[in-house]
């Protein structure tokens, strides 16, 4: 993918910006992209999936059951979270469609049971390829954390990846004004609906992704960082964007013989993290590859390097859910 466009904030850390030059070829191999949202209530009987894998990409989904739909249509949903509800706030697992700048968007809604108090949300950005309902069926998060409210967005066909150097397969923009900000407009729309409708609390909004889901959440964090409490990068880390991003707890995954995304590119963000976070990782390793380090307001770095390929190791989404359950955006 193309290096990243300047964010809205002013750059720190002179020479986080000077490393981070070093780690634009790691996040510029394989990335995908999306668009925005409108407000209508509709309901009807759809599958849930679409073509690719929870983040493999070229691989065809397998089909969805048929589960309710609801429409949205657009304008007020990216302005403020309040108004009528427009996503289900019945308990169970829903498909959701917003019209987005003319464009419909779905996602997989996973709503808990008995929402009492407000909830952590989780939004997981599937790879180039996937769909949210593969990744649902991937990380299961909603089993991990059954008191969290998750959504699985789905990517949409037209940006070029690595392996779909045509864009024909769904996935998300990876710089700013990439694919006319459509992915940003839809996650925009996307936590304002869900917040409009359900308990969502304001200060657990947490943002992952894989692989070119992966590098989307970095742009989010680059760009909406200031609602998200925690990330979490899957086999693709955040690189240059480092440099002018709000200092958050993070979590990295990567493989060792990732063919998609170089180990060799993805380290490189590693120390980067580490001063922005003010942290040092130990060498010592917890959970067979992880390692973890809290530095100044409570803001921790846990990096996972497997020694697998691109695909995500099937111990790491428990340890991502117990890494956000540690964190929240006033707390670090």
């Amino acid at each position: 993918m193309s290096a990243p466009l300047p964010a809205r904030r002013p750059a720190r850390l002179a020479p986080l910006a000077v490393a981070s030059a070093l780690a634009v070829a790691a996040l510029a191999t394989a990335c995908g992209a999306a668009t925005p949202t409108s407000t209508t209530a509709a309901a009807s009987s759809v599958p849930s999936g679409s073509a690719g894998t929870a983040g493999s990409a070229g691989t065809a989904d397998a089909p969805g059951s048929l589960m309710p739909r609801t429409t949205v249509g657009s304008s007020a949903l990216a302005s403020a979270p309040t108004g009528a509800s427009v996503v289900p706030a019945s308990p169970g697992r829903h498909v959701v469609t917003l019209d987005v700048d003319g464009q419909p968007r779905t996602a997989v809604l996973q709503v808990p049971e008995a929402l009492t108090a407000p909830a952590p949300l989780v939004i997981a950005f599937h790879g180039h390829g996937g769909s949210g309902a593969n990744f649902d069926r991937k990380l299961q998060i909603e089993k991990l954390w059954p008191e969290a409210i998750v959504v699985y967005p789905d990517g949409l066909v037209g940006h070029a990846g690595k392996t779909d150097p045509e864009g024909n397969r769904p996935g998300w923009q990876n710089e700013v004004g990439g694919e006319g900000d459509r992915d940003l407009h839809f996650y925009d729309a996307l936590l304002a609906a869900v917040r409009s409708s359900l308990p969502v609390d304001p200060d657990r909004i947490f943002v992952m992704g894989h692989s070119n889901g992966s590098a989307f959440t970095s742009l989010l964090l680059n760009q909406r960082g200031d609602a998200i409490a925690a990330t979490a990068n899957l086999s693709a880390q955040p690189g240059p964007l480092l440099a002018t991003d709000p200092v958050r707890s993070m979590f990295m995954m990567m493989g060792e013989k990732d063919p998609i995304v170089p180990y060799e590119g993805q380290a490189r963000s590693i120390p980067l993290a580490e001063q922005k976070l003010g942290v040092t990782l130990p060498a010592e390793t917890t959970d067979r590859y992880l390692r973890t380090a809290t530095g100044p307001g409570h803001h921790e770095l846990a990096v996972y390097v497997h020694p697998a390929g691109h695909e995500v190791p099937d111990e790491v989404p428990p340890l991502v859910v117990d890494f956000f359950r540690r964190h929240t955006l006033s707390g670090g």
